[in-house]
């Protein structure tokens, strides 16, 4: 009998602490497909910090959660950053990459500069 109770008292002392550890722990909330402001709005509420990446999608409609990270139902510390991914929608063609813009500046030696079209290497074919 005194060892049973001790097991229960051991076992009670445990997860005892075991609850008191893990009060600080939250659960990342699942927000994909809401919108952004709803999204960080749930996150807040779970005790978590949020951080906004924004990634084009042609699947996903603009202003809606991709994904977040860590992942939903993640149990995590309370006040973790949460990074929500949300879509801009489809790339535009002005949302390309580009390296250098159309023009280049340019300068002589007496001191005037000007603008120069950029030149072109797109009808040039590569050396063998």
């Amino acid at each position: 009998m005194v060892i049973v109770l001790a097991l229960a008292f051991s076992l009670s002392a445990i997860v005892t602490i075991y609850t008191l550890f893990r009060s600080g722990d939250t659960q990342v909330p699942n927000v994909v497909g809401r919108s952004q402001t709803e999204a960080q709005k749930l996150a807040e509420q779970a005790g978590l910090r949020v951080k906004i990446q924004m990634r084009n999608d042609a699947s996903v409609p603009a202003n809606s959660v991709i994904e977040t990270r860590p992942g939903a139902n993640s149990s995590v510390k309370k006040d973790s950053v949460l990074t929500i991914v949300v879509s801009s929608g489809p790339q535009t063609k002005s949302q390309g990459m580009r390296v250098s813009g159309p023009w280049f500046a340019v300068s002589s030696r007496d001191g005037n500069s000007g603008r120069t079209p950029q030149r072109s290497f797109e009808n040039q074919k590569p050396q063998t």
